[in-house]
């Protein structure tokens, strides 16, 4: 079982140095269907309360193996101590893959070039491949060793083409921010190749599209609307009712008739015949 978070930002109705405020957003799968969750209080009690709630819909019993999975956030890491489940949290490899994708868009630029006296001119490109795959392969030993060696072959790089500084320097400061992120997140860091295998899940790509549904639309991309948090709370909660299908049920509770009467047709009424 996985547990997705991810944030979001709204705008602010009122103006000041900060002008967004943080939205919270998750989601979990169970027997094929998604369940999502949004909040834009952060206090420690009623966040507790809601994602008390939120686990109980997925019918989470504490002995079930359960991941967090999220980008590795601060804000987000916290969300393990406000579980009422124990978890284990993984690095989302979505963010990991875009951090690899910033790196190799800069070796592609750096011609093939021999770099040092045993190599070959491809090896500024075969390195940082081998060291894809060992972070896939979830073997950070390698990986270090990896990180090293490509931060030599680029300051020989930076000698050997000047020209290219700019690029060489972008690059490496690209890998020290993988290789930091690693870092901070070691222990969380798996195989994601054997979990992949094994039909597990390794991306956020669900919860990035819940942020998509329930933020982008009304409280944030393409959007001038500016919001009060309880004002976005509200409708966030009407959102996830509508996404989670559980809307008619929740009128319900208040209107025991909403969903029960039926409406006919002009044509099917019968005439009273006096």
């Amino acid at each position: 079982m996985t547990l997705a978070f991810d944030g979001g930002y709204a705008r602010r109705t009122r103006k000041g140095p900060r002008r967004n405020f943080e939205i919270l957003t998750g989601a979990g799968e169970i027997d094929g269907k998604v369940w999502v969750f949004a909040s834009a209080h952060k206090a420690v009690a009623g966040l507790k309360r809601r994602l008390a709630a939120f686990v109980s819909r997925l019918h989470i019993t504490s002995k079930q193996p359960i991941v967090l999975m999220t980008d590795g956030a601060e804000s987000l890491l916290m969300l393990r101590a406000f579980l009422p489940v124990p978890t284990r949290f993984v690095p989302d490899n979505f963010h990991v893959s875009m951090k690899l994708r910033h790196i190799d868009q800069c070796i592609d630029v750096i011609p093939p070039t021999v770099l040092s006296p045993d190599g070959s001119v491809v090896e500024l490109s075969d390195r940082f491949n081998y060291l894809r795959g060992y972070l896939w392969s979830g073997k950070r030993a390698k990986f270090e060793e990896s990180v090293d060696r490509l931060l030599e072959l680029l300051d020989r790089a930076q000698d050997i083409l000047p020209d290219l500084h700019r690029t060489i320097h972008m690059a490496a400061g690209h890998l020290c921010d993988l290789d930091w992120y690693i870092r901070k997140n070691e222990s969380g860091v798996i195989n994601y190749g054997q979990w992949r295998r094994e039909g597990r899940r390794i991306s956020t790509s669900a919860v990035e599209g819940t942020v998509n549904r329930l933020i982008g639309r009304r409280l944030g991309k393409g959007q001038h609307m500016c919001w009060t948090k309880r004002g976005a709370h509200l409708l966030l909660q009407v959102r996830c009712a509508v996404l989670n299908g559980e809307l008619l049920e929740r009128f319900q509770r208040w209107f025991p008739g909403v969903g029960t009467r039926q409406v006919g047709l002009p044509w099917d009424w019968i005439p009273h015949h006096s």
